[in-house]
């Protein structure tokens, strides 16, 4: 655990893509798991709150109180509002199936 006042150092969340909100839960999860607080979603949510800026701090002020003190709720209403990328893999298997679908003569290499 971290001494009082030298808590991890987490980015502020500003709420610009999908892959900045994957990082920024993650951060939450990590520094919450180092400081035996992984159980307390009222500690993740607060400690989550210090970090929000931008769009992110707008989005987060219109929550409802009890999104906003219940970090599973806040993690939940964070992936709707920003989700994270597609996975790669899924990307290469819709250009697979389009080619697929296309006829010979469509076809292009």
């Amino acid at each position: 655990m971290s001494s009082p006042g030298q808590l991890e150092n987490v980015n502020w969340f500003k709420g610009t893509s999908g892959a900045e909100c994957e990082d920024f839960i993650q951060s939450i999860r990590e520094t919450a798991w180092k400081e035996g607080k992984l159980q307390d979603a009222l500690w993740m949510a607060n400690f989550a709150f210090l970090h929000f800026s931008g769009h992110a701090l707008k989005w987060h002020s219109d929550l409802s109180p009890d999104v906003k003190q219940d970090w599973d709720k806040l993690e939940k209403a964070l992936l709707e509002r920003w989700p994270p990328p597609a996975d790669e893999s899924d990307s290469e298997k819709a250009q697979v199936k389009k080619l697929l679908l296309l006829s010979p003569r469509q076809i292009v290499i």
